[in-house]
Order: C-alpha cells, then structure tokens, then sequence
C-alpha cells in the first residue's frame, strides 16, 4: 500500500500537467487565431468578407504574394484563401528546410571523408579539388590562420554570409 501511493501521487501529477500543457496549447491556438481574424477584419475596410489589392497594400512583392493567395482570381482573398496560401507556405518551407538538411548531411559525410586524418578539420591538400568552393574561400573561412577549417570555423563563416545576404536583401 505504501508503494501504491506515492505511483497514484506521480500518476495525478504527470496527468496535470499534460492537462495544463495540453490547456496551454489550446489557449495558444485560439489565442493565434483570434489575432488572425483580428488582422482579417482591420484589413477588410469594406467588411466584405475579402480583402482587395488596394485594402492590402500597393506594393510589387505583397502583389505577387496576393496573386498566389487569391485562388479563384477574383481579385479579393477570403480567409479560407489565405488559411490555404499559409499552409502551402507553410510546406514549402517544411520542403525547404528538409532539403537543407539533406545537403548538410551530405556535405557533412563528404568532408568526414576527406578528413583523412581524422582530426575534425581539413587542410587545404585534403580539400584538394573536391570542394572548390570551399578552397576558393579558404583563407577566409579560416579564421585563426592555423592551416586548417574547423567546423566552428565553417559554422562562423556561414552565419556571417547569412547575415551580408540579409543585409543586402533590405
């Protein structure tokens, strides 16, 4: 009987606190969908149920972004229309993202292989002609001049490209 307690206690306690994350997450959810209808209706002026062009706004990227979301091309996005161009957003991004990993994965197995020595960094003679990218930025991506590219190195120099194309993109 003294075993049985304390596992009905921890069983109680585990089954609270599903509920309550569980809780949490409805509240979340609706909460994200009130927020949602919130934007729909400051953007339908007219109270039409659509959101027209010249509700949205009038420039060239939300334009195209519009176009793709406006289905049945009647020049006015319902909120099924933009519920179904957020899920198609949303997957393209899924696919995006699973394709990345694949070429990292990929990139990773390719440069375990010439990692000759086993020492988690390549010299510019293991690199040879494999990886001409990386051997035209060498010396960049090196950052402590040592000889050799680490995989913090890499990480660092990624981040910092990253960054000049979001720069450059504003």
């Amino acid at each position: 009987m003294k075993k049985v307690i304390p596992i009905l206690v921890i069983g109680f306690m585990s089954i609270s606190m599903l509920a309550n994350a569980q809780s949490q997450s409805n509240e979340r959810r609706a909460d994200m969908q009130a927020k949602a209808q919130e934007r729909f209706h400051a953007l339908d002026a007219n109270n039409d149920g659509k959101i027209s062009y010249a509700e949205f706004q009038n420039n060239p990227k939300q334009r195209e972004r519009f176009d793709k979301a406006d289905l049945n091309r009647d020049g006015g996005l319902t909120q099924d229309e933009i519920r179904q161009a957020h899920q198609q957003m949303k997957q393209q991004r899924q696919e995006r993202r699973a394709k990345g990993r694949e070429k990292m994965q990929a990139m990773r197995e390719k440069m375990k292989r010439l990692d000759v020595n086993n020492d988690q960094a390549l010299t510019r003679a293991e690199i040879g002609n494999e990886l001409p990218k990386l051997s035209e930025n060498f010396d960049i991506i090196d950052g402590n001049n040592d000889g050799k590219i680490t995989r913090e190195e890499m990480r660092i120099a990624r981040m910092a490209m990253r960054a000049e194309r979001q720069s450059q993109s504003r």
